[in-house]
């Protein structure tokens, strides 16, 4: 029974999450706020303390995973905040496997992208001049600010993907 109260937890705040961010730009942190307390309560009940471990470290992988891409703004905050809610439902394991899955996707939809927009030069010669820029002067600079709107999509969509995929 706490799986399915889980699983149906977890895409809906998924699911929430992908469609304010694509309303608005954003995710909530009221809806993160709900998502990694119902992760932890659904470990709690069905683990004890043991589980309430796991949720903590499902929470914690994301952001040492993806710390630095989002140092350097190639991942948003909401992104990792939203991994952060299925590592506290999935756990560690759970949440890595979920994280594979999503940069496939991430990957998928970034070739498609490129493909549509003939930007696959432009995005490569951008990204090796940023990262000789930040070589030469040791000044971190944005990332996605200077990319423009052709270098940007909506990652929660396949973080809810990811998430998807594993159920």
């Amino acid at each position: 029974m706490y799986r399915e109260i889980q699983v149906i937890s977890l895409v809906g705040i998924a699911m929430t999450a992908v469609l304010c961010d694509l309303w608005s730009g954003r995710i909530p942190n009221a809806v993160i706020a709900v998502g990694l307390a119902m992760g932890l309560i659904c470990h709690f009940f069905a683990e004890g303390a043991i589980g309430v471990i796991l949720s903590l470290g499902g929470m914690c992988l994301p952001m040492l995973l993806f710390g630095v891409l989002y140092y350097f703004r190639m991942i948003g905050a909401g992104d990792i905040k939203l991994l952060c809610v299925a590592g506290s439902f999935l756990g560690p394991t759970g949440v890595l496997s979920c994280i594979v899955r999503t940069l496939f996707v991430a990957a998928v939809f970034s070739i498609v992208i490129l493909y549509r927009k003939h930007s696959l030069g432009k995005r490569l010669a951008y990204l090796r001049r940023y990262v000789c820029d930040y070589a030469e002067s040791g000044k971190w600079q944005p990332y996605i600010e200077q990319a423009g709107e052709d270098a940007k999509f909506c990652f929660s969509v396949p973080v809810l993907i990811g998430i998807l995929m594993g159920i």
